[in-house]
Protein backbone atom coordinates (compact mmCIF):
# COMPACT_ATOMS: atom_id res chain seq x y z
CA UNK A 1 0.00 0.00 0.00
CA UNK A 2 1.57 3.19 -1.25
CA UNK A 3 2.30 6.01 1.43
CA UNK A 4 -0.76 8.14 1.08
CA UNK A 5 -3.17 5.65 0.83
CA UNK A 6 -1.49 4.16 4.07
CA UNK A 7 -1.76 7.45 5.48
CA UNK A 8 -5.64 7.86 4.94
CA UNK A 9 -6.49 4.09 5.61
CA UNK A 10 -4.76 5.03 8.97
CA UNK A 11 -7.16 7.92 9.62
CA UNK A 12 -10.05 6.49 8.32
CA UNK A 13 -9.88 3.22 10.69
CA UNK A 14 -9.96 5.83 13.50
CA UNK A 15 -12.17 5.41 16.15
CA UNK A 16 -14.55 9.33 16.21
CA UNK A 17 -15.81 11.46 12.78
CA UNK A 18 -14.11 11.67 10.04
CA UNK A 19 -16.02 14.27 7.91
CA UNK A 20 -14.07 17.25 8.94
CA UNK A 21 -10.75 16.02 7.84
CA UNK A 22 -11.52 14.36 4.77
CA UNK A 23 -12.81 17.75 3.59
CA UNK A 24 -9.90 19.26 4.44
CA UNK A 25 -8.31 16.29 2.54
CA UNK A 26 -10.51 17.16 -0.81
CA UNK A 27 -10.11 21.12 -0.28
CA UNK A 28 -6.79 21.92 0.14
CA UNK A 29 -4.96 19.04 -1.94
CA UNK A 30 -7.45 17.32 -4.21
CA UNK A 31 -9.61 20.16 -5.46
CA UNK A 32 -6.51 22.88 -4.52
CA UNK A 33 -6.51 26.34 -5.98
CA UNK A 34 -2.67 25.24 -6.92
CA UNK A 35 -3.62 22.22 -8.78
CA UNK A 36 -6.24 24.34 -10.46
CA UNK A 37 -3.72 26.75 -11.42
CA UNK A 38 -1.40 24.41 -12.58
CA UNK A 39 -2.94 21.88 -14.16
CA UNK A 40 -5.33 21.89 -17.62
CA UNK A 41 -9.09 21.40 -16.32
CA UNK A 42 -9.53 17.49 -18.12
CA UNK A 43 -5.91 16.98 -16.36
CA UNK A 44 -7.08 18.55 -13.08
CA UNK A 45 -10.57 16.59 -13.11
CA UNK A 46 -9.05 13.50 -14.40
CA UNK A 47 -6.01 13.32 -11.33
CA UNK A 48 -8.77 14.47 -8.58
CA UNK A 49 -10.95 11.88 -9.54
CA UNK A 50 -8.45 9.11 -9.64
CA UNK A 51 -7.54 10.08 -5.96
CA UNK A 52 -10.80 10.40 -4.83
CA UNK A 53 -11.95 6.62 -6.44
CA UNK A 54 -8.82 5.09 -4.87
CA UNK A 55 -10.13 6.76 -1.15
CA UNK A 56 -13.51 5.66 -1.63
CA UNK A 57 -12.36 2.57 -2.46
CA UNK A 58 -10.98 2.28 0.52
CA UNK A 59 -13.79 3.93 2.75
CA UNK A 60 -15.67 1.87 1.30
CA UNK A 61 -14.03 -1.53 2.33
CA UNK A 62 -12.63 -0.63 5.82
CA UNK A 63 -14.46 2.48 7.04
CA UNK A 64 -18.39 1.93 5.53
CA UNK A 65 -19.82 4.84 8.54
CA UNK A 66 -18.91 7.22 6.59
CA UNK A 67 -21.57 7.29 4.32
CA UNK A 68 -23.60 7.40 7.45
CA UNK A 69 -21.44 11.05 8.17
CA UNK A 70 -22.43 11.87 4.69
CA UNK A 71 -26.26 11.73 6.80
CA UNK A 72 -25.30 13.95 8.96
CA UNK A 73 -26.94 17.41 7.38
CA UNK A 74 -25.19 20.64 6.91
CA UNK A 75 -23.38 22.78 9.65
CA UNK A 76 -27.00 24.82 11.02
CA UNK A 77 -25.45 27.81 9.99
CA UNK A 78 -25.59 26.82 6.37
CA UNK A 79 -28.73 26.93 6.15
CA UNK A 80 -30.17 28.81 3.11
CA UNK A 81 -33.76 30.95 4.40
CA UNK A 82 -31.47 31.60 7.89
CA UNK A 83 -28.80 33.14 5.20
CA UNK A 84 -31.94 34.54 3.50
CA UNK A 85 -33.27 36.30 6.69
CA UNK A 86 -30.89 39.34 5.95
CA UNK A 87 -32.33 41.43 3.48
CA UNK A 88 -28.87 42.29 2.78
CA UNK A 89 -27.52 39.10 1.42
CA UNK A 90 -28.00 37.30 -1.93
CA UNK A 91 -27.72 33.51 -2.30
CA UNK A 92 -26.63 31.67 -5.55
CA UNK A 93 -27.52 28.45 -5.80
CA UNK A 94 -25.61 26.58 -8.87
CA UNK A 95 -27.40 23.83 -9.56
CA UNK A 96 -25.47 20.66 -9.71
CA UNK A 97 -22.10 22.72 -9.04
CA UNK A 98 -19.38 20.57 -7.02
CA UNK A 99 -16.56 21.22 -4.83
CA UNK A 100 -14.30 20.82 -7.98
CA UNK A 101 -15.22 24.19 -9.14
CA UNK A 102 -14.59 26.07 -5.97
CA UNK A 103 -11.22 26.85 -7.40
CA UNK A 104 -13.10 29.01 -10.25
CA UNK A 105 -15.07 30.26 -7.82
CA UNK A 106 -12.03 31.70 -5.71
CA UNK A 107 -10.39 32.67 -8.78
CA UNK A 108 -13.48 34.65 -10.39
CA UNK A 109 -14.25 35.92 -6.68
CA UNK A 110 -10.60 37.45 -6.90
CA UNK A 111 -11.02 38.98 -10.19
CA UNK A 112 -14.35 40.75 -9.52
CA UNK A 113 -12.81 42.31 -5.90
CA UNK A 114 -14.33 40.42 -4.06
CA UNK A 115 -13.36 39.56 0.01
CA UNK A 116 -14.20 35.74 0.66
CA UNK A 117 -15.32 35.74 3.86
CA UNK A 118 -15.90 31.84 4.85
CA UNK A 119 -14.86 29.08 1.81
CA UNK A 120 -16.31 26.13 3.09
CA UNK A 121 -18.92 22.96 2.54
CA UNK A 122 -22.38 22.20 3.18
CA UNK A 123 -24.15 18.93 2.46
CA UNK A 124 -26.76 18.43 -0.45
CA UNK A 125 -30.28 16.31 0.74
CA UNK A 126 -31.17 12.61 1.11
CA UNK A 127 -31.01 11.50 -1.86
CA UNK A 128 -28.63 14.38 -3.67
CA UNK A 129 -31.49 15.57 -5.88
CA UNK A 130 -32.64 19.16 -6.22
CA UNK A 131 -36.18 19.02 -5.00
CA UNK A 132 -35.47 17.37 -2.08
CA UNK A 133 -32.84 19.98 -1.06
CA UNK A 134 -35.34 22.46 -1.79
CA UNK A 135 -37.98 20.68 0.22
CA UNK A 136 -35.34 20.56 3.22
CA UNK A 137 -34.04 24.18 3.06
CA UNK A 138 -37.09 26.23 2.18
CA UNK A 139 -40.62 26.34 3.41
CA UNK A 140 -42.26 25.43 0.04
CA UNK A 141 -42.50 21.47 -0.39
CA UNK A 142 -41.13 18.98 -2.79
CA UNK A 143 -41.07 21.56 -5.85
CA UNK A 144 -39.00 22.04 -8.63
CA UNK A 145 -36.73 25.37 -8.42
CA UNK A 146 -38.86 26.93 -11.88
CA UNK A 147 -41.45 27.16 -9.08
CA UNK A 148 -39.95 29.20 -6.16
CA UNK A 149 -40.16 32.58 -8.07
CA UNK A 150 -44.13 32.00 -7.37
CA UNK A 151 -44.32 30.76 -3.89
CA UNK A 152 -46.11 33.22 -1.20
CA UNK A 153 -44.25 31.16 1.33
CA UNK A 154 -41.18 32.99 0.30
CA UNK A 155 -42.39 36.29 -0.47
CA UNK A 156 -44.35 36.50 3.16
CA UNK A 157 -40.60 36.12 4.07
CA UNK A 158 -39.48 38.92 2.14
CA UNK A 159 -37.47 37.30 -0.06
CA UNK A 160 -37.03 37.62 -3.56
CA UNK A 161 -36.48 34.16 -5.80
CA UNK A 162 -35.10 34.79 -9.18
CA UNK A 163 -34.93 31.60 -11.66
CA UNK A 164 -31.83 31.49 -14.11
CA UNK A 165 -32.35 29.45 -17.07
CA UNK A 166 -29.97 31.21 -19.80
CA UNK A 167 -26.99 31.93 -18.32
CA UNK A 168 -25.84 34.51 -21.32
CA UNK A 169 -28.81 36.68 -20.33
CA UNK A 170 -27.87 39.22 -17.39
CA UNK A 171 -30.24 38.85 -13.79
CA UNK A 172 -33.08 41.66 -13.72
CA UNK A 173 -36.20 42.54 -11.33
CA UNK A 174 -36.59 44.53 -8.52
CA UNK A 175 -35.42 42.92 -5.34
CA UNK A 176 -33.44 45.94 -3.59
CA UNK A 177 -35.51 46.18 -0.19
CA UNK A 178 -35.40 42.32 0.20
CA UNK A 179 -32.95 39.07 0.57
CA UNK A 180 -32.21 37.39 -3.22
CA UNK A 181 -32.55 33.98 -3.73
CA UNK A 182 -31.00 33.40 -7.26
CA UNK A 183 -31.33 29.59 -8.96
CA UNK A 184 -29.53 28.84 -11.69
CA UNK A 185 -30.06 25.81 -13.89
CA UNK A 186 -26.59 25.57 -14.92
CA UNK A 187 -24.14 23.60 -14.86
CA UNK A 188 -26.40 21.00 -14.07
CA UNK A 189 -28.93 21.54 -17.19
CA UNK A 190 -25.42 20.50 -19.50
CA UNK A 191 -25.28 16.92 -18.27
CA UNK A 192 -27.79 16.03 -20.37
CA UNK A 193 -26.53 17.26 -23.19
CA UNK A 194 -24.31 15.02 -25.40
CA UNK A 195 -21.23 16.43 -24.34
CA UNK A 196 -21.52 15.12 -20.90
CA UNK A 197 -20.05 11.51 -22.42
CA UNK A 198 -17.09 12.95 -22.20
CA UNK A 199 -14.57 13.98 -19.76
CA UNK A 200 -13.78 16.98 -21.89
CA UNK A 201 -17.48 18.36 -20.79
CA UNK A 202 -15.61 19.53 -17.59
CA UNK A 203 -13.58 21.96 -19.62
CA UNK A 204 -16.82 22.88 -21.34
CA UNK A 205 -17.96 23.91 -17.79
CA UNK A 206 -15.23 26.10 -16.80
CA UNK A 207 -15.28 27.65 -19.83
CA UNK A 208 -19.25 28.69 -19.47
CA UNK A 209 -18.73 29.47 -15.60
CA UNK A 210 -17.25 32.69 -16.26
CA UNK A 211 -20.73 33.74 -18.30
CA UNK A 212 -22.40 32.90 -15.59
CA UNK A 213 -20.93 34.31 -13.09
CA UNK A 214 -20.56 37.71 -14.62
CA UNK A 215 -24.34 37.80 -15.99
CA UNK A 216 -25.71 35.92 -12.36
CA UNK A 217 -23.43 37.15 -9.41
CA UNK A 218 -21.45 39.53 -10.76
CA UNK A 219 -24.77 41.10 -11.82
CA UNK A 220 -26.55 41.39 -8.46
CA UNK A 221 -27.00 44.89 -7.05
CA UNK A 222 -26.94 46.64 -3.77
CA UNK A 223 -26.12 43.51 -1.52
CA UNK A 224 -23.03 43.24 1.28
CA UNK A 225 -23.38 39.53 0.96
CA UNK A 226 -23.07 37.26 -1.47
CA UNK A 227 -23.10 32.99 -0.63
CA UNK A 228 -22.46 30.61 -3.39
CA UNK A 229 -23.76 27.29 -2.82
CA UNK A 230 -25.34 24.50 -4.75
CA UNK A 231 -28.14 21.74 -4.03
CA UNK A 232 -25.73 18.84 -5.22
CA UNK A 233 -22.63 17.68 -6.60
CA UNK A 234 -22.03 15.12 -9.12
CA UNK A 235 -19.49 12.00 -9.29
CA UNK A 236 -17.51 11.77 -12.27
CA UNK A 237 -17.09 7.95 -14.02
CA UNK A 238 -14.51 8.29 -16.81
CA UNK A 239 -12.30 5.41 -17.52
CA UNK A 240 -10.85 3.44 -13.96
CA UNK A 241 -13.21 6.09 -11.89
CA UNK A 242 -15.72 3.49 -9.97
CA UNK A 243 -15.66 0.47 -7.94
CA UNK A 244 -14.67 -2.57 -9.77
CA UNK A 245 -17.43 -5.06 -9.57
CA UNK A 246 -18.36 -8.07 -11.70
CA UNK A 247 -21.38 -8.54 -13.93
CA UNK A 248 -22.71 -10.99 -11.59
CA UNK A 249 -22.62 -8.00 -8.81
CA UNK A 250 -23.92 -5.55 -10.85
CA UNK A 251 -27.03 -7.88 -12.18
CA UNK A 252 -29.31 -6.79 -9.44
CA UNK A 253 -28.02 -3.12 -8.85
CA UNK A 254 -28.33 -2.89 -13.09
CA UNK A 255 -31.86 -4.19 -12.73
CA UNK A 256 -33.39 -1.80 -9.85
CA UNK A 257 -31.65 1.01 -10.46
CA UNK A 258 -30.58 1.49 -14.76
CA UNK A 259 -29.20 4.57 -15.20
CA UNK A 260 -29.96 6.08 -11.92
CA UNK A 261 -28.81 6.31 -8.56
CA UNK A 262 -31.60 6.62 -6.58
CA UNK A 263 -35.17 4.60 -6.48
CA UNK A 264 -38.26 5.63 -4.75
CA UNK A 265 -38.99 2.93 -2.21
CA UNK A 266 -42.90 3.23 -3.03
CA UNK A 267 -42.08 2.26 -7.10
CA UNK A 268 -39.48 -0.55 -6.02
CA UNK A 269 -40.27 -2.29 -2.83
CA UNK A 270 -38.13 -4.84 -3.28
CA UNK A 271 -34.79 -3.91 -3.00
CA UNK A 272 -32.00 -6.36 -3.53
CA UNK A 273 -29.32 -7.05 -0.37
CA UNK A 274 -26.11 -5.47 -1.26
CA UNK A 275 -23.55 -3.67 0.72
CA UNK A 276 -23.83 -1.20 -1.90
CA UNK A 277 -26.85 -0.10 -1.06
CA UNK A 278 -27.90 2.69 1.63
CA UNK A 279 -32.05 2.66 2.48
CA UNK A 280 -33.66 5.36 4.15
CA UNK A 281 -36.76 4.07 5.14
CA UNK A 282 -37.27 7.86 6.42
CA UNK A 283 -36.99 9.51 3.34
CA UNK A 284 -38.56 6.21 0.97
CA UNK A 285 -35.28 5.42 -0.86
CA UNK A 286 -32.70 3.64 -1.88
CA UNK A 287 -29.05 5.13 -2.67
CA UNK A 288 -26.20 4.17 -4.81
CA UNK A 289 -23.20 4.33 -2.09
CA UNK A 290 -19.92 5.46 -3.52
CA UNK A 291 -18.79 4.88 -6.65
CA UNK A 292 -20.74 2.08 -8.05
CA UNK A 293 -21.54 2.67 -11.67
CA UNK A 294 -25.03 1.55 -12.63
CA UNK A 295 -26.19 1.42 -16.18
CA UNK A 296 -28.48 -0.17 -18.60
CA UNK A 297 -29.36 1.04 -22.12
CA UNK A 298 -29.99 4.21 -24.09
CA UNK A 299 -28.01 7.41 -24.10
CA UNK A 300 -28.38 7.86 -20.21
CA UNK A 301 -26.60 5.05 -19.85
CA UNK A 302 -23.15 6.91 -21.75
CA UNK A 303 -23.51 9.63 -19.81
CA UNK A 304 -20.13 10.21 -17.23
CA UNK A 305 -21.67 13.17 -15.34
CA UNK A 306 -24.26 11.69 -12.68
CA UNK A 307 -25.41 12.54 -8.98
CA UNK A 308 -28.54 10.84 -7.31
CA UNK A 309 -26.73 8.37 -4.98
CA UNK A 310 -24.39 8.44 -1.76
CA UNK A 311 -20.88 9.70 -2.92
CA UNK A 312 -18.39 11.70 -1.67
CA UNK A 313 -18.58 14.11 -4.76
CA UNK A 314 -22.65 14.18 -5.08
CA UNK A 315 -22.76 14.91 -0.83
CA UNK A 316 -20.48 17.74 -0.66
CA UNK A 317 -21.32 21.08 -1.75
CA UNK A 318 -19.69 24.31 -1.62
CA UNK A 319 -20.70 27.21 0.57
CA UNK A 320 -18.46 30.27 -0.34
CA UNK A 321 -19.61 33.41 1.32
CA UNK A 322 -18.53 36.67 -0.42
CA UNK A 323 -18.45 40.01 1.03
CA UNK A 324 -19.08 43.15 -1.58
CA UNK A 325 -16.69 46.12 -1.67
CA UNK A 326 -19.50 49.13 -1.63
Amino acid sequence: MEIMHQALFNKLTRPGPRLTWIIEWLLEEVWSPERYQSLSPVEFLRTGEEKINRFEMLAASAADGIYGELLSGPDPSRNLLGALSDPNTAVVVFDGLSIREVPMILTLADKAGFTVLRPGTSQAAIPSETIDFIERELPCGHIAPSQLQTRKELKEKGIVAIYSKDITQPLSGNYESSSLLVWSSFPDITYKDSGARFESHFENIHTLFETAWINIVQAIKGKQRIIITSDHGYVFFGTGMDFPRSSSEMRELNACFGNDRNVSLEEKPDIPVSDDIYISQSQKTAMVKGRVRTKSTGDAARKLYKHGGLSLMEMITPWIELEVSQ
